[in-house]
C-alpha cells in the first residue's frame, strides 16, 4: 500500500483540477498522506505543498495528459517511482486511466491490485556534461525554417552518416508512437533497447534508422554558422552553437508506470487515429 502519495495536474485545465481535489479528498479520508505539487497547492489553498525537487513519496498521481506525465519524469527527483497518470489531454498515448475511472483506480492501487511496467529513459550529454533525462525524445531542429542543418552522426566511434535535414529525433521505444511516428518512423516494441532516427525533411530521402542504444549515438553540427536548438520531451530547450556536439545514450534511470490493463505498446497504438481500424 502506498501511504505518501504526490498529485500533479495539469493547471490550466478546471477539469483536471477538480478531478484532482476530488482524489486528494479521498486519499486523504483513506490515511494516505498526500502531497499536491506547490503551484496546485497556491492555486487550490491546499496544504503541505511541494516543488518537484522536494518530492520524496512512494507513487505520484498525474491528472493531465502526456505532458503533465513527461514533466513529472523530468523533474521528480526519484525517477523510479511509480506514476498512475489519468487522462485529461487529449489522445494521452502515456496515460492509464480515463477521469471517470480514476477514483476506482486509485482504490485498486491502494489494494495493491496493479501491476508496475518499467520504460528505459535517455541521457542528453553536452561536452560530456549531463544536461537532461527524457523519457521520450531528443529533437535537434533549425530555429531557422529557411535554414537546414548539416548534420554528422555517430554510433560509438563510428560514422553512421551526413545529412541534411531541417532536423531530426531521436526517439527511445516509448517516445516512438509520438513525434516520432508523426514525422514517419517506425513504432518500437517497449522490451527493445533501441533508437528510432528519424529526419525530419531530409534533403535527401534518407529512411529512419533503427539503432542499439548500448552504444549511443553522437550528433555533431557541422556548418560553422548555423546554430540549432535542442528539446527534450517538450519540457527541455537549449541553443546549440555552430559546430557544437551532443551525445544521447541510454539512461540507468528508468520510469515505472501502474498499469491496471492492456500493456503499453497494444493500448497507446489504438490512439493513433490512422491506426485504430487496423487494430481493430
Amino acid at each position: 500500500m502506498f501511504k505518501k502519495v504526490a498529485l500533479v495536474p495539469r493547471l490550466d485545465n478546471d477539469d483536471a483540477l477538480d478531478l484532482a481535489i476530488k482524489i486528494h479528498r479521498f486519499l486523504s479520508r483513506r490515511g494516505v498522506a498526500v502531497v499536491p505539487e506547490a503551484e496546485f497547492a497556491r492555486a487550490c489553498n491546499l496544504d503541505n505543498g511541494k516543488p518537484f525537487s522536494e518530492m520524496s513519496v512512494d507513487a505520484v498521481i498525474t491528472v493531465g495528459g502526456d505532458g503533465t506525465v513527461l514533466k513529472t519524469c523530468m523533474l521528480i527527483p526519484k525517477p523510479e517511482t511509480p506514476i498512475l497518470a489519468v487522462n485529461m489531454g487529449r489522445r494521452g498515448y502515456l496515460t492509464e486511466v480515463d477521469p471517470g475511472d480514476a477514483i476506482e483506480a486509485v482504490a485498486k492501487c491502494l489494494k495493491g491490485k496493479y501491476r508496475l511496467e518499467e520504460h528505459w529513459k535517455l541521457s542528453l550529454y553536452f561536452e560530456g556534461k549531463l544536461l537532461t533525462e527524457g523519457l521520450n525524445e531528443v529533437l535537434v531542429a533549425s530555429p531557422i525554417p529557411s535554414k537546414m542543418l548539416e548534420f554528422s552522426i555517430y554510433t560509438g566511434k563510428h560514422r553512421l552518416v551526413d545529412c541534411r535535414a531541417d532536423g531530426l529525433i531521436v526517439a527511445t521505444p516509448t517516445g516512438s508512437t509520438a513525434h516520432a511516428l508523426s514525422a514517419g518512423g517506425p513504432v518500437l516494441e517497449t522490451s527493445l533497447t533501441a533508437f528510432a532516427l528519424v529526419f525530419i525533411c531530409p534533403l535527401e530521402p534518407f529512411r529512419s534508422f533503427v539503432l542499439s542504444a548500448e552504444e549511443g549515438l553522437s550528433i555533431n553540427l557541422v556548418d560553422p554558422k548555423l546554430k540549432a536548438s535542442v528539446v527534450v520531451d517538450g519540457r527541455y530547450q537549449r541553443e546549440l552553437m555552430p559546430k557544437s556536439n551532443i551525445a544521447i545514450n541510454k539512461s540507468k534511470h528508468k520510469a515505472v508506470f501502474i498499469r491496471l490493463g492492456a500493456p503499453y505498446l497494444g493500448r497507446s497504438l489504438t490512439r493513433v487515429p490512422s491506426l485504430e481500424r487496423r487494430i481493430e
